[in-house]
């Protein structure tokens, strides 16, 4: 019997996350920084990386170049992380987030990336090519300068096609655009929901309807990750308020896409969404008990699952 397919990740705007901090930022003056952090970022690498931690099968297909998107590879390596790139030449983007301990502030400093065009675009697709048909495919993140907003959906339609589930994670137009290829899921926050349906969403009703908005127009799972206060999730047939473990967070870099990592498990092994939804819980909260840019480690998922609580809305 074959092996079945791994979870599949693309991101096409990855990045190296430089996690720095200072005890005071003075602007327009020279700051002596510390060092907290050099890693592998961008959306779906995360993803990847968690799954990985988590002892599945996965393979990051992602844009990348120049010295830093060799940089990135090598990071994959020493996790183990299956990788495939696309060289698009030009620099895989540096992303800063720096912590002042002064003021408690963390800043977030987010470079666009390298141009890719649809030449690059085709080599993705014959990346994903082999995939089976099985698997799920998670599409995250930024779109890079030079693409459409309309490239996930035209990506996602392609795997539809072929019977492959997909995880969409994103924001703006390239998430509207997104949602007309009738995805398995999306996952924004609280303010990406809000710019898609341009209204604020003061509490949990409006949250709620803002989501069955969001499932008419195409996917068939919505969870819209709230922080340290956990999301609400609707299904075809269930909603869920899901309260996150009560954790003392240090850094939610990477909180979000630990959590998508854990519903695409979830999904990929024939679990059901509410317990789709408390590994992806558990998978967000033991990112945000780590410092700077790490992510979370299998251990601490494994302590946390069990506290994460569900209430039926």
């Amino acid at each position: 019997m074959a092996a079945p397919s791994p979870i599949l990740t693309l991101t096409l705007n990855p990045a190296i996350d430089e996690a720095i901090s200072i005890d005071a930022l003075a602007l327009g003056s020279t700051n002596r920084c510390r060092l907290d952090g050099l890693d592998p970022g961008g959306k779906g690498i995360n993803a990847s990386r968690v799954i990985r931690r988590l002892g599945r099968a996965t393979l990051a297909i992602a844009c990348t170049g120049g010295v830093t998107g060799a940089l990135l590879a090598e990071r994959l390596r020493d996790e183990d992380v299956p990788h495939a790139f696309v060289d698009v030449g030009g620099e895989t983007r540096v992303n800063v987030m720096l912590y002042e301990w002064s003021s408690g502030h963390r800043t977030r400093l987010y470079l666009p990336g390298p141009n890719v065009d649809a030449a690059h675009l085709h080599e993705v697709e014959r990346l994903l090519a082999p995939i089976g048909a099985d698997a799920i495919a998670v599409l995250a993140g930024s779109l890079p300068p030079g693409l459409p907003a309309d490239t996930y959906r035209t990506l996602a339609r392609g795997l539809a096609a072929r019977g492959i589930r997909t995880i969409v994670d994103t924001s703006g137009p390239a998430l509207a655009a997104a949602l007309e290829s009738a995805p398995l899921l999306v996952k924004p926050n609280v303010e990406e929901l809000e710019e898609l349906v341009g209204r604020t969403l003061p509490d949990e009703a409006a949250l709620l309807s803002a989501a069955r908005d969001l499932q008419a127009r195409g996917p068939d799972y919505v969870v819209i990750s709230q922080g340290a206060e956990g999301a609400l999730a609707v299904g075809p047939s269930e909603a869920w308020k899901v309260h996150a473990p009560a954790v003392e967070a240090i850094s939610t870099v990477g909180s979000g896409d630990s959590m998508v990592a854990g519903l695409a498990i979830g999904f990929r092994e024939g679990a059901s969404f509410a317990d789709a939804l408390r590994l992806g819980a558990a998978a967000g909260a033991a990112t945000a008990i780590r410092s700077g840019t790490q992510l979370g480690e299998a251990r601490d998922v494994e302590r946390l699952v069990g506290d994460v609580r569900l209430e039926p809305r």
